[in-house]
């Protein structure tokens, strides 16, 4: 079926992927729906509770293919790769899909999606706190379900130690996904060496060589914490269905939320650092990917 995905970009989140798949949908041999990050897969993984799943029908999933008559149709669900699961139900759907599994140093990319947490007025989806060692230190508690923003539901998002650990995941990774069909890629290469690692992922997706604008997307602006922002998202979530009616949805309101923001931003916030313990925790994870990178080059 012409509307199947085949080609999934599954992480790891804050490592260039938004910015990646984006720049991909350049090419006229892939095709990526409005939807960058459907969850269809993943939302078991992103979201606490079942309700809150963005798409609950796997027609209603494809459907966001259906005008697609290129080569690839992408799904740049990034948290795919923390699940087995996830990865077995791709496969059952497209058992040929090609994988995109794209690294970053795992403490630079902690403090990224910390800063990225510290971009959202909804409380349930900010940090405690403006301070990256602060909310380190409440993982002990966050392993027993303390320690997150109040009314959170999305809690995987704040554990930095699960979610760039990636020796957890990659090893079923490699065993579920045939050898052909994985690309894996690091952050600096692509950051660095954009021609070079473009010209390597065309090959694996065997489509013609073209120029990328390889423009740099999701880069997360802090915002004052602020009530008044927090009210805005509880009367847009609320009022969603009668602004609907009038066409106050989508753009529209994207544009005046953002004009606010923009009253909200924080251009004096102080750049973050990770302590020697946080450098200590992932001292196995680096030698993993240095291993992994070095397999990688063979």
């Amino acid at each position: 079926m012409a509307n199947i995905p085949n080609l999934f970009i599954i992480g790891a989140p804050k490592s260039g992927t938004t910015a990646l798949a984006n720049n991909l949908a350049q090419h006229p041999d892939v095709f990526i729906s409005q939807q960058k990050e459907p969850r269809f897969f993943d939302a078991h993984t992103f979201y606490d509770y079942e309700d809150d799943y963005p798409i609950k029908d796997i027609k209603d999933y494809l459907s966001l293919f259906y005008s697609s008559k290129s080569k690839y149709n992408l799904d740049a669900s990034v948290f795919n790769m923390y699940s087995k699961e996830s990865i077995a139900n791709i496969l059952s759907l497209s058992p040929e899909a090609k994988f995109i599994l794209l690294l970053r140093e795992p403490v630079s990319a902690s403090l990224s999606m910390h800063k990225q947490r510290l971009s959202y007025s909804d409380i349930k989806m900010r940090e405690i706190s403006d301070d990256f060692m602060e909310c380190w230190n409440k993982l002990e508690d966050r392993k027993s379900g303390k320690g997150y923003p109040k009314g959170c539901r999305n809690k995987f998002l704040f554990r930095y130690d699960l979610l760039y650990s990636y020796e957890l995941y990659i090893p079923y990774i490699l065993e579920f996904i045939k050898e052909e069909n994985l690309f894996i890629g690091f952050y600096d290469d692509y950051l660095n060496e954009s021609s070079v690692f473009y010209e390597k992922l065309f090959c694996f997706l065997d489509i013609n060589k073209i120029g990328i604008d390889n423009k740099k997307l999701n880069e997360s602006k802090i915002i004052k914490k602020s009530k008044l922002l927090s009210y805005i998202d509880f009367l847009a979530k609320k009022s969603f269905l009668l602004r609907e009616k009038i066409g106050m949805t989508g753009g529209k309101l994207s544009s005046l939320k953002k004009n606010i923001i923009n009253l909200y931003k924080d251009n004096n916030f102080p750049k973050q650092k990770a302590n020697e313990e946080v450098h200590e925790f992932f001292r196995k994870t680096n030698e993993y990917i240095m291993k992994l990178r070095e397999n990688n080059h063979d």
